[in-house]
């Protein structure tokens, strides 16, 4: 195996192709304290950080359209910021996403109760994975692409007494897709609840958010209570794109899920340039969409999750896997 020009990662499992074919390259690289991976293409400069000691974040991800290489991501810029986050900035959002009320849930006749992590103690939030230390495993450069891969097992965890094997797959490919797979796996005796989604903040050059338009796939929208837990639904009825000028967000969606996938579109017209976020749809998958827009609006996150907020109780879109059964998933990020 020939590594002559390029540092990889010294770890297991790496499979490369023959030098003369690789454009991509995987390295480390210190951010603080913080060690990041690293996954690049020369040609483009194409690249996506990520930092597995954090839950295995997306720190950066840059793709080009034509002479520009934007910056699509908005994180804490600091090391010490980026650990003391509390606005979820492109975290993975497992084993549930969103609230849960009062941390409460009940499932097959149980009663649990996760801890209340949401700012005001209330309810519990985005799941049991984040700021966690995540494993290091297979990592895969191709002629086309190249993926790395992370894992991180729950095992009787305060409120969740399920054993799931969690793992997450990045990709980066030859013409500028970049995406986010995951997969779950019950390693226990007993069916387990669920529910994944990414919780990315997403940028367009320096814009502020009311210079965009945002596509979003869906005509029905979840109506929530003071406590931002769902209702019941109605019409989301509005123009296909619409301007985000003056319009503040912080909802969820049903996506049409016609086909088996759907697209969010986020358009600066000044610059010409489209982000597309590409979920898959249908059964098990990613038939959900919050939609935010911070106060700040310097960005606007996108999070495609496969349930709706509060499913471990209501259980819509829930996925419930048995004994040794999995689940996946993938979410592709593209600029047009």
């Amino acid at each position: 195996m020939m590594l002559s020009g390029y540092y990889f990662c010294n770890e297991p499992n790496i499979h490369i192709p023959t030098p003369e074919k690789m454009s991509f390259e995987i390295f480390k690289q210190q951010f603080g304290d913080l060690t990041e991976l690293v996954i690049q293409e020369a040609s483009t400069g194409n690249r996506c950080v990520v930092v597995p000691e954090l839950g295995g974040i997306v720190r950066q991800l840059s793709l080009r359209k034509g002479i520009t290489l934007f910056s699509l991501l908005k994180t804490p810029p600091t090391p010490d910021s980026l650990v003391a986050d509390t606005k979820s900035a492109s975290e993975l959002l497992f084993p549930f996403a969103s609230r849960i009320p009062d941390g409460k849930y009940k499932f097959l006749g149980k009663e649990y109760q996760l801890a209340k992590n949401e700012t005001g103690n209330l309810n519990a939030i985005h799941g049991l994975v984040r700021k966690q230390q995540f494993t290091l495993g297979e990592q895969i450069i191709e002629a086309d692409h190249a993926s790395i891969k992370l894992s991180y097992d729950l095992n009787e965890l305060e409120g969740y007494p399920f054993a799931v094997k969690f793992s997450v797959l990045y990709t980066l490919h030859a013409d500028g897709r970049f995406v986010l797979s995951y997969e779950a796996v019950n390693d226990g005796a007993e069916p387990a609840p669920i529910m994944f989604g990414w919780h990315p903040y997403f940028l367009l050059g320096n814009e502020q958010v009311d210079a965009w338009k945002i596509n979003i796939p869906s005509g029905e929208i979840v109506d929530f209570d003071n406590n931002q837990i769902p209702v019941g639904k109605k019409p989301f009825l509005v123009d296909r794109p619409t301007k985000l000028y003056q319009k503040a967000f912080d909802n969820c969606f049903i996506v049409d899920s016609a086909t088996n996938s759907a697209v969010t579109e986020l358009i600066s017209e000044n610059q010409d340039i489209t982000l597309r976020i590409k979920q898959e749809t249908g059964e098990g998958k990613f038939n959900y969409l919050v939609v935010y827009t911070p106060p700040a609006r310097d960005c606007v996150a996108i999070e495609p999750l496969t349930a709706n907020v509060n499913a471990f109780n209501s259980g819509e879109g829930l996925n419930v896997l048995a004994q040794g059964k999995s689940i996946d998933g993938a979410i592709t990020l593209s600029l047009i």
